[in-house]
């Protein structure tokens, strides 16, 4: 008797060491998030000065929206608006900082060589993306995606130079 319970006392322990690291891991992975998170915002508002007062805007209209339409509504609506409006626009907040941090991206990759297989590798979707399968010394490409509509080649570079390499891709 005295080993089985040993045994299983053991196996408690391993199971909560277990757990411990995996709560650890994923402390850690949620702080190395958030500070990334935090250096993106930081670059961000350095390049875009428009950047804070659309989200700050944004978070106050909804928040007074959401304030105003409770108080319209009366009662216990009114105090439940109040926390939804605070996580509506905190979200709308978010979702316009990545928007334009997006755009501010591709605007500063665009006309660069090699660009067009970095836009295709940040495709969303079941997409498999094959870059460079054609190239010119001049620093023409075409490059390979492959998805549910088919084959697509996409050439990147001047067009009298990736027509060829195009039609010798078909």
């Amino acid at each position: 008797m005295a080993k089985s319970r040993n045994s299983a006392e053991v196996k408690k322990a391993a199971n909560r060491a277990a757990k411990e690291e995996a709560k650890a891991t994923r402390k850690a992975a949620a702080k190395q998030r958030r500070s990334q998170l935090w250096q993106a915002f930081q670059m961000q508002r350095k390049e875009d000065t428009r950047l804070l007062p659309y989200m700050i805007g944004a978070f106050v209209l909804i928040v007074a929206a959401s304030v105003a339409a409770g108080i319209f509504a009366g009662g216990f609506t009114t105090y439940m608006m109040i926390p939804l409006g605070v996580v509506l626009g905190g979200l709308v907040a978010f979702i316009i900082f990545g928007r334009r941090a997006q755009k501010s991206v591709y605007r500063k990759a665009e006309g660069q060589t090699g660009a067009a297989a970095w836009a295709l590798e940040n495709l969303r979707g079941k997409w498999r993306v094959t870059p460079g399968v054609a190239a010119t010394g001049h620093f023409d490409a075409v490059h390979r995606v492959i998805g549910r509509p088919g084959v697509i080649f996409v050439g990147e570079g001047s067009p009298a130079r990736v027509k060829p390499l195009l039609a010798q891709e078909k």
